[in-house]
């Protein structure tokens, strides 16, 4: 929520320009707001666009090369054609606008981007020439080890005015920092889902070949005991047959003997009893 409020703030400066690129003078409320920001100094009248220096035009956009001339006019009008109060304008704005999007590639409506319009060379603070304003790398251009990481800190620390600006570098160090080291575990854990879930379809592939080796197992086992239990009865029924044909053996030879005895037996050599045959 609060980056979009911040968002809306630094960006109403173009949207004014856009909708009304021959307006007068700004919003009395504007005007307050800056003179209480920038200091001492009587109101001054209303100016129309277009009417500032021509020397105070060149002197922002020599320190401004990559800001419109119609951006300048303006920061002029706020600052009452002074050139500290147009040029704090023009910074404010800028850090405004790369504060609430610079993690999102903002860019302007005249086609800058946030890190092209704060010069290198140096910037004014209190009439004073501070360090130059070097751009934190951006999050296609982050380091990618802890060595890098430390130099880009260390170099951040010693570009510091002040304390509050070492603050805000160290700041924005750490806010790119924590934004890498997220998009990389987002990352990682991107590729070991899909990596698991590889493993688990191939899982699942060999689960189901497994289920149908196992099924084939168990109907070729089923039918094995099948045949086992018809070759134990059949066995079973060979057994009793051996069993009636030496029964059947023993009755013959049994016989077989009676009958001799009866023959050597007989009164009448060759002549046999009718009854016996």
């Amino acid at each position: 929520m609060s980056a979009a409020v911040c968002g809306k703030r630094a960006s109403s400066f173009f949207e004014e320009q856009q909708l009304s690129p021959h307006a007068g003078t700004p919003p009395p409320s504007k005007r307050a707001r800056f003179r209480a920001g920038g200091g001492s100094g009587s109101p001054s009248p209303p100016r129309a666009r277009g009417g500032g220096d021509p020397g105070l035009v060149a002197a922002v956009r020599a320190r401004f090369p990559s800001v419109s001339l119609e951006f300048i006019e303006k920061a002029l009008e706020e600052g009452g054609n002074n050139f500290d109060l147009a040029t704090k304008y023009l910074l404010n704005l800028h850090a405004q606008s790369a504060e609430c999007d610079a993690a999102h590639g903002y860019q302007s409506p005249d086609g800058m981007t946030t890190e092209d319009q704060v010069p290198t060379e140096g910037i004014f603070v209190d009439n004073e020439v501070a360090a130059p304003v070097d751009s934190v790398p951006w999050p296609e251009n982050l380091p990618s080890s802890s060595t890098q990481w430390s130099e880009v800190l260390m170099n951040e620390m010693l570009r510091a005015s002040n304390t509050d600006d070492a603050k805000a570098r160290a700041s924005k160090v750490l806010e790119l920092f924590q934004s890498r080291i997220r998009a990389e575990a987002l990352q990682n854990f991107q590729k070991e889902n899909s990596i698991y879930k590889e493993q688990f379809e191939a899982v699942i592939r060999e689960n189901a070949i497994l289920k149908k080796a196992f099924a084939i197992q168990h109907e070729r086992q089923k039918e094995q005991d099948e045949r086992s239990q018809e070759l134990q009865q059949l066995k079973q029924l060979v057994v009793q047959y051996q069993e009636k044909v030496r029964s059947l053996e023993v009755n013959n030879y049994a016989l077989s003997m009676h009958l001799r005895q009866a023959q050597q037996g007989s009164s009448i050599p060759g002549h046999f009893n009718r009854d016996i045959f």
